[in-house]
């Protein structure tokens, strides 16, 4: 009889695998990835063959079905040679930084001891697809890599952490440098060092984000405050980027820092609790933000030193935004949070074809379908969502769930929404946690400057 068990257990588990792979298409700047395409679906074995499988040449559709753990595969930097940044003014809690000769600079030396692994992530190959399997897929102490030329990769469904927590250029979770067609669904980030998610300086090319969860809550905040500071930032010049259902939430800063890229349309995220600055908008960007919500954000838009081009929707640019491109924009909304502002036509005017697929909502519904749908482990209450809400728009990507990061939010409130001149303000009947205040400035350096990522080539 335990024989009849096994057999039917392994046969049902067969079938999983079988069937497993990517959910749904990508809409927007990535319309059209593919990722392995039809290539089987198959679990590598250990992190020796998952390294293997995402760097070779091969199409692949790779299932990360458990926890692969990349911790002190690589050993570890005992002693090692860190600076100990301005920003860091609360000791232990805060960040102090991995030598890097361009970045440290005349900051006072210290030792430290970290995770080899995680300084540069896994090199990632043209035509893969990345997907965890229910809520099991976890890649621990290592993030993952394209450059050079990669294409046509989709990473679905998985969760990066614990990439040297405590040390700016601890790690970055995914870096694009020099790729095109990539989409990033229902990702989770948590516990890095530095970037959850860069790209620059060579373009990243076509780029959609969706559905994913950046947790920036940390014990070692580099703005003393255990807020995640490194979270998205954009350097690639030529970038075509579409974010969209996104939650972001527990940062200070970076969320996202926009620089020397083209193009971003930031529509339908969820932001929560962000003691610093949401948007850094620098030079040579043009950045579409409409139908988010802020929520205690302090800063939603920063005054970049050198701006670029911003058009973000409010209740008095709706219909200039309709007038220049033929559909109803969604204005964004700021609930306990600064203020935001850019009404730039000329991103409108300029905007590229070939962002396909989208369709967006009004802000009163995106909260509660980002905490219902962002993250990992939501793909079929995602499909389930998106065919019973918009079964004429089978691609439209449904804003996902927060999983653990959603206890951080307190009690749901009921929201009743209104109109404060060009702003929308909301009244929830249960008070999420108080905003702390952020302590810390904005300089070049003090450790939180405009560089940074993919290992120690960058500043």
């Amino acid at each position: 009889m335990s024989f009849i068990k096994s057999l039917v257990a392994a046969v049902a588990l067969l079938g999983t695998v079988q069937a497993a792979g990517v959910t749904g298409t990508p809409v927007g700047f990535a319309s059209g990835t593919t990722g392995g395409g039809n290539a089987a679906a198959a679990a590598p074995s250990d992190i020796t063959e998952l390294t293997k499988w995402l760097g070779d040449s091969t199409p692949r559709t790779i299932l990360i079905d458990k926890e692969f753990n990349y911790l002190s595969s690589q050993g570890k930097c005992t002693d090692c040679k860190c600076c100990v940044p301005d920003s860091n003014t609360c000791g232990s809690a805060g960040q102090n930084a991995i030598d890097n000769s361009d970045w440290c600079g005349s900051y006072p030396t210290t030792t430290c001891t970290y995770d080899k692994a995680g300084l540069e992530g896994i090199t990632v190959a043209s035509n893969k697809s990345i997907v965890g399997v229910g809520s099991e897929g976890v890649i621990r102490g290592k993030g993952l890599l394209m450059k050079n030329g990669v294409s046509n990769v989709i990473i679905q469904n998985i969760h990066i952490t614990e990439l040297n927590p405590q040390f700016i250029w601890g790690g970055d979770a995914i870096t694009l440098d020099g790729t095109d067609k990539i989409w990033i669904d229902h990702v989770k980030v948590s516990l890095v060092g530095r970037q959850m998610f860069v790209s620059g300086y060579e373009s990243a090319g076509k780029v959609t984000i969706s559905n994913s969860e950046f947790d920036g809550r940390t014990s070692w905040s580099s703005s003393c405050d255990g807020h995640h500071y490194w979270t998205v930032l954009g350097y690639g010049k030529g970038d075509h980027v579409t974010f969209t259902g996104n939650y972001i939430h527990h940062t200070s800063g970076r969320s996202p820092k926009l620089e020397f890229a083209n193009y971003w349309h930031a529509y339908n995220n969820y932001w929560f609790n962000n003691t610093g600055h949401a948007f850094d908008v620098g030079e040579n960007v043009n950045a579409f933000i409409e139908g988010n919500v802020f929520h205690q954000v302090d800063t939603p838009m920063l005054t970049d030193s050198k701006p670029g081009a911003t058009f973000a929707v409010t209740t008095s640019t709706q219909s200039t935004c309709k007038s220049a491109i033929g559909r109803t924009c969604s204005a964004n909304t700021l609930v306990q949070s600064g203020k935001i502002s850019g009404s730039d036509e000329s991103v409108l005017k300029n905007w590229p074809s070939g962002e396909t697929g989208i369709n967006v909502v009004e802000a009163t519904r995106v909260r509660s379908s980002v905490l219902s749908n962002a993250g990992v482990g939501k793909l079929s209450s995602s499909k389930r969502r998106r065919d019973r809400e918009f079964p004429f728009a089978p691609s439209l990507p449904i804003l996902s769930s927060a999983g653990p990061g959603a206890s951080a939010v307190g009690p749901r409130p009921t929201w009743g929404w209104k109109t404060v001149g060009a702003q929308s303000s909301a009244t929830p009947s249960a008070t999420p946690e108080p905003v702390q205040s952020a302590g810390f400035g904005h300089g070049h350096r003090h450790g939180h400057g405009h560089g940074g990522f993919g290992g120690f080539g960058w500043f």
